[in-house]
């Protein structure tokens, strides 16, 4: 299959590079040495490979990358993949995949929350010596941070390969913080691979079994459900901006009230909602009390919120114990698009299946 990557370089932000992963809490992001500088760095000759890659300058100085590449999976048969151990403190949906035949292994987060196919760090670069194009800018050129064109030959997940697929690289690492002071540390690395809605949707299935803590993927072979008295299932859409980006809205019954909300498999959170949707709800919940907070958005920054649990919630044919829930500003750019994103702690108990084949979102309703 041909992929045509188009990145628009001032415009990226928020759901067009990457989901709600984050990184650990008492940690922060900071850029590094320039890659194009360095001595050790390959760099892509834009028409020499199994790519092509045409820049067009805009009349207002800015500029958009069209990146053109022949990619495809490799996978002779559906395979189940362990959750990596980031799973258990993040409870977002992570596994272990690795770059190259042979290479080093990281974890890989699956996220659909993630509009472009697969996002790395300067880190990944600099330990497989990977071909870098920099996109060239006056400024930064994601809210604060540069980031490029890299050409990823391979990437494994378990027995798929996902080959020669358009990827992104960010150039920062992570340092911990100590009285709001960052402290130099090597040996503290942010090294998770970001593999985006662009390629989950390539394979007709993908499985979250949060009971046995595997993921598993189907790139030939459809989805069974086998008895479908144990399976709700929820159609949902993938739809693109102007831009090219890909997000998947899901339409779920909330207390009986169907809502579509951005599915971000990438989020170990509940429900983050918009303020004029929270007060539909609220006239079905009783004795929630919101507090002022903060929710970290990686590459955004903390955005305010009113931050609250549900003891009971009611999601399709099944109760969410003990639900967490965010309510945002209307014009809060989480949600200015959506009326909310729905994040994976609504389902640890139990196994989620995304149906790309037939734009289908199941359940396993397990509590009965």
């Amino acid at each position: 299959m041909h992929k045509r990557l188009l990145v628009i370089l001032l415009a990226l932000g928020l759901g067009t590079i990457a989901g709600c992963s984050s990184y650990p809490p008492g940690f922060m992001a900071v850029n590094t040495e320039s890659l194009e500088n360095r001595a050790d760095t390959h760099l892509i000759d834009p028409n020499d490979g199994p790519y092509s890659i045409e820049v067009i300058t805009r009349n207002d100085g800015r500029r958009d990358y069209f990146w053109e590449i022949k990619s495809r999976i490799e996978q002779a048969e559906p395979c189940r993949v362990k959750y990596h151990r980031l799973y258990s403190t993040r409870r977002f949906m992570v596994v272990e995949g690795r770059i190259g035949n042979g290479g080093k292994n990281y974890p890989v987060v699956l996220d659909t929350g993630a509009s472009q196919s697969i996002f790395i760090k300067d880190i990944h670069v600099l330990d497989n010596q990977l071909s870098i194009y920099p996109m060239q800018t006056g400024t930064r050129g994601l809210n604060g941070y540069d980031l490029g064109l890299c050409h990823l030959p391979e990437l494994q997940i378990g027995n798929a390969a996902l080959v020669d697929w358009p990827c992104l690289y960010l150039q920062r690492h992570l340092k911990p913080k100590f009285f709001g002071l960052s402290i130099a540390q090597d040996n503290i690395k942010d090294n998770s691979i970001i593999v985006g809605l662009p390629a989950l949707q390539a394979f007709k299935y993908v499985m979250f079994d949060n009971i046995r803590k595997e993921a598993e993927f189907s790139y030939n072979e459809s989805f069974e459900p086998g008895d479908l008295n144990l399976w709700e299932k929820y159609p949902f859409s993938i739809k693109e901006d102007a831009r090219g980006n890909a997000f998947l809205f899901v339409n779920i019954p909330v207390f009986r009230e169907e809502i579509e909300l951005q599915l971000d498999t990438g989020s170990g959170r509940g429900l983050a909602i918009r303020q004029e949707l929270w007060e539909k709800m609220r006239e079905k919940i009783r004795n929630v009390k919101l507090k002022n907070g903060r929710d970290l958005y990686p590459y955004i920054g903390r955005l305010p919120c009113k931050r609250g649990i549900i003891a009971k919630l009611e999601m399709g044919k099944r109760t969410v114990n003990n639900a967490e829930i965010s309510v945002f500003p209307n014009t809060s750019p989480l949600v200015e698009n959506c009326q909310g994103l729905l994040g994976m702690q609504y389902f640890q108990d139990t196994v989620m299946v995304l149906d790309f084949e037939n734009k289908l979102m199941w359940i396993k309703n397990l509590q009965g």
